[in-house]
């Protein structure tokens, strides 16, 4: 019995051992063909980016194998390979730029500026994932996003609150900076993640108001919503006063807001 069982161990062991090598072999096997296919493609198409594009339409669900076998064979094409990728399936964005990135291609704000170019639509989730897979590049990922994509820049700036809270005023006084035109609306989207109340909330209005000091319109908006929401006006007037104001043009607001 004791031989039996020991026989019987042995060919279980021998059994899982031979499997496993022919689940690697197939693997291999597998690479090997899609890595011959590509190049094919690419011979026949006399381009790395519309061979991407051919290949990416026809197998969608292999987006990560066939963008990381394209980044290993042809490194140098790295722009036409993200930019492909990217506009050919949008929702390997996270996948994309996380291969281009462990290959040290390039740095991660040129490649959200590769993806953002390819697709605006998904310019947040390209800053997200940028921030994700190089997180000491936080501030530049989020000043080349909102720049190459302005009018998305209160979804980008939501979205990276919603992914890092902690850096919130981070997100929001880089975004301003960059554009301050659109400073307001990425307020309006930041304080949505917070109650009314919070102290998160009292700070990102103060710091907007001396971020957007010089902005008539804007000013006239934070003011008010400070008044609303029971922010004393010392704060903002000195807020203000940070920005640039003198205290005469910062009592303009106060006094239009504040005084009855």
């Amino acid at each position: 019995m004791k031989l039996t069982l020991l026989t019987v161990g042995v060919l279980l062991i021998s059994s899982t051992s031979a499997f496993a090598n022919i689940e690697e072999n197939t693997v291999s096997s597998s690479s090997q063909q899609s890595s011959q296919f590509l190049k094919q493609q690419v011979r026949s198409s006399n381009s790395v980016g519309r061979a991407i594009r051919t290949v990416l339409a026809r197998y969608p669900e292999n987006t990560a194998q066939l963008v990381q076998i394209a980044l290993d064979t042809y490194p140098e094409k790295y722009r036409e390979i993200v930019s492909s990728a990217v506009s050919s399936q949008p929702a390997f964005i996270d996948d994309i730029i996380k291969l281009a990135l462990e290959r040290n291609l390039a740095p991660a704000t040129e490649l959200v500026t590769l993806a953002i170019n390819a697709e605006p639509s998904y310019a947040e989730y390209a800053a997200e994932a940028a921030c994700k897979f190089s997180p000491d590049q936080f501030n530049e990922i989020v000043r080349t996003a909102v720049l190459m994509e302005p009018d998305s820049a209160d979804q980008i700036a939501k979205k990276l609150a919603k992914s890092y809270p902690n850096r919130t005023l981070e997100v929001l006084i880089t975004t301003i900076q960059e554009v301050p035109l659109v400073g307001k609306y990425v307020l309006d989207a930041l304080l949505a993640l917070f109650p009314v109340n919070s102290s998160e909330s009292e700070s990102m209005i103060i710091i907007s108001v001396e971020q957007l000091a010089n902005h008539p319109a804007a000013m006239e908006r934070l003011v008010q919503l400070a008044k609303e929401r029971g922010i004393e006006q010392d704060l903002i007037g000195a807020s203000a006063m940070r920005g640039g104001l003198t205290d005469t043009q910062a009592s303009v607001y106060i006094d239009k807001f504040y005084v009855d």
